[in-house]
């Protein structure tokens, strides 16, 4: 996901100088080493109620790890690891886990720029790989030899299946909390006003992107130990929600004409509210917060969902 404002602040180090000395601005510049690694708890959360009542309630956590494997004067080359936790993640059976324990840990191997924006993952066929292997063996164990109940949890997840089969949908899936890691890096920021625009997020499904409006703003900036608080706030246009989700639904095979009829008269609120506590120097988040709340009213049936993401620094005792 690119940002406005993108500029080119490794073209003469004067420059650099000067926007991290400017009480009006902030540059959020990758000064990373070969070597250079970070631990991270990240938090995944998620809630659903349907008519006021709580339906799930749902979190996990694990530790990732960040690590600049190479750098070079144009890019640097980072590994980020950490152990899938399937149980929680994929609702998985205490007694089945065994089965599944060849999917434990996974590897992100992906590329910067210079200056530290997120340009694309290097090895998603070889994420893909295992991500499609790993939905086929759950349709075949969780399905347990019942015709059925089998073909019924393979059509549900077709779509998913398809989706990790894309460089798109592992970029968007499977590294999600890597897109609000690198969300502001190679971007200088003017921190006496908010910012207002409009972002594309990309449709997966291959249909034309939603937009978002976003407001970006700063809640705190110290000068003095290169550390700032960033709000991000964005409203996803309701319209292309619904097309989005009517594309999930036909591909599940899920779509009628009674279906779409609902679907064309709902109401769709999908809100982020997301903070990022930062080191822009040397480019390392020290908490980043993501909330996602939907509402949706379908033929007088009201719900909401609350998604949320905490990527937290662990410091070294």
């Amino acid at each position: 996901m690119k940002k406005i404002l993108l500029i080119a602040l490794l073209t003469f180090p004067s420059i650099i100088c000067y926007s991290q000395i400017d009480s009006t601005k902030v540059a959020f510049v990758s000064y990373w080493s070969i070597g250079d690694r970070y631990d991270f708890k990240i938090t995944k959360s998620s809630q659903q109620w349907k008519e006021n009542k709580q339906q799930k309630n749902t979190k996990h956590e694990y530790i990732a790890h960040f690590e600049v494997v190479d750098s070079t004067a144009n890019s640097y080359d980072i590994k980020w690891s950490y152990k899938n936790n399937l149980k929680s993640t994929y609702n998985i059976p205490q007694e089945l886990l065994d089965k599944f324990s060849k999917y434990e840990t996974t590897e992100i191997r992906y590329k910067t720029s210079e200056v530290g924006d997120l340009l694309e993952i290097t090895n998603w066929e070889e994420v893909s790989k295992m991500a499609k292997n790993l939905f086929d063996d759950m349709v075949l164990i969780l399905g347990k030899g019942d015709e059925t109940l089998t073909n019924k949890i393979k059509k549900t997840m077709e779509p998913f299946r398809e989706l990790y089969g894309t460089k798109e949908g592992i970029e968007e899936l499977a590294v999600k909390e890597l897109k609000y890691f690198h969300f502001p890096m190679g971007v200088e920021f003017d921190v006496t006003e908010p910012m207002y625009y409009e972002e594309e997020l990309p449709n997966m499904f291959g249909g034309d992107p939603l937009k978002g409006n976003v407001k970006l703003s700063f809640q705190e900036v110290d000068f003095e130990d290169n550390f700032c608080i960033l709000k991000q706030e964005m409203n996803i246009d309701p319209e292309d929600t619904k097309e989005l989700l009517l594309q999930v639904l036909k591909k599940m095979n899920l779509e009628n004409d009674e279906m779409d009829k609902m679907f064309r008269s709902a109401l769709f609120e999908i809100k982020d509210n997301n903070t990022y506590q930062y080191y822009y120097n040397p480019g390392v988040p020290h908490k980043i917060e993501t909330i996602r709340e939907t509402i949706i009213d379908i033929n007088n049936s009201k719900g909401k969902r609350v998604d949320a993401i905490t990527i937290e620094l662990l410091y070294e005792e």
